[in-house]
């Protein structure tokens, strides 16, 4: 009986323990595979260089620097170029301009020494403008050129790696009057790896240029003004020595100075009037061959230049100067 009793005996179902669910907190760090901690990129190791290198942007500004500094020299240079040619041009074009000028005023006086406005004369030249006119020359006095710059290149490295796994397990049973029971288990699992990288460089250049120049008038002469030469009469002079009188306690001292005219061919030119300008009162001769101011058949005159000072006075120099027409010839004497 025991046993059949036992057989139908009510038995309560034992429930076995369930075990405890496990939820993971969303944005958690849990163990990867290998059993370590995922941790940003960002975290163990901050900004990662990539080695900026502004080497090719120190190639390129260098050879802009020289670009610049021969394209200024250069337009320095055309530029005195065409500073230079204005100035030809400018010459040329006062060159060929003419004027009319006054160049002698002939006044005729009356009886009374007052001009006679009806009888003065004006004789002009048509001459060179460049002979009142000189045109200014410019050039470039200084020029200066400099050329500041600077490069630089940022690089920099971000990112992070991000894993979460969240895991749930259920399991649960039951039994009724012993022969009926039951039993169930659920497993779940999901994973989620997020691994961003970010690359960034940046490189850059900057400069400017300043240029100072000055233009001032260039240091030049005049034009040369046109050379003469005068083909025609020489005059010659020739020295006599100084005499010495004594009279009533002065002292007269003379000498003698023979004027010679020769024409252009070097033949002597007699006949023709020598004009005399001295300090010293001159005398012209009239004997021995001399006819006064007139040149003889020699072409020559002699004039005694003499000068009357008490006694002991020294000498002093003098200039005597011939005139004949437009030509002159002066020499010094003392007395």
């Amino acid at each position: 009986m025991s046993d059949q009793s036992d057989d139908n005996k009510i038995t309560k179902p034992v429930s076995s323990p369930r075990p405890k669910r496990r939820a993971i907190p969303k944005g958690g760090i849990l163990p990867t595979a290998a059993g370590a901690l995922a941790t940003p990129l960002g975290v163990a190791g901050g900004i990662l260089a990539l080695s900026a290198d502004v080497t090719g942007e120190m190639d390129k500004l260098a050879p802009a620097f020289g670009d610049v500094l021969s394209s200024v020299g250069l337009a320095v240079a055309e530029s005195q170029a065409a500073l230079d040619k204005s100035l030809v041009d400018t010459a040329k074009k006062l060159s060929d301009t003419t004027i009319t000028v006054v160049s002698e005023v002939i006044q005729q006086l009356n009886d009374d020494g007052i001009p006679t406005i009806e009888e003065t004369q004006l004789i002009t030249n048509d001459v060179s403008l460049i002979n009142f006119v000189s045109p200014t020359v410019h050039e470039w006095k200084s020029v200066a050129l400099s050329m500041d710059f600077s490069v630089g290149a940022i690089d920099n490295e971000t990112g992070f790696q991000f894993n979460r796994v969240q895991h749930t397990t259920s399991a649960g049973g039951g039994g009724l009057w012993g022969f009926l029971g039951w039993f169930q288990a659920q497993t779940s699992t999901s994973s989620v790896s997020v691994n961003v990288r970010t690359d960034h460089e940046a490189n850059w250049a900057t400069g400017q240029i300043r240029l100072d120049a000055m233009l001032a008038p260039r240091t030049s002469q005049n034009f040369p003004f046109p050379g003469q030469i005068i083909i025609g009469p020489q005059i010659f002079f020739s020295l006599g020595t100084v005499r010495q009188s004594t009279s009533d306690g002065n002292l007269t001292r003379s000498m003698d100075v023979v004027v010679k005219v020769l024409k252009a061919d070097g033949s002597v030119n007699p006949s023709v009037n020598i004009i005399i300008e001295s300090a010293f009162p001159p005398s012209f001769a009239t004997d021995g061959g001399f006819t006064g101011s007139t040149t003889n058949a020699d072409g020559e005159i002699k004039v005694t230049f003499s000068r009357t000072v008490p006694s002991g006075f020294r000498r002093v120099p003098g200039n005597v100067t011939a005139r004949l027409g437009g030509i002159s010839k002066s020499t010094q004497i003392s007395l």
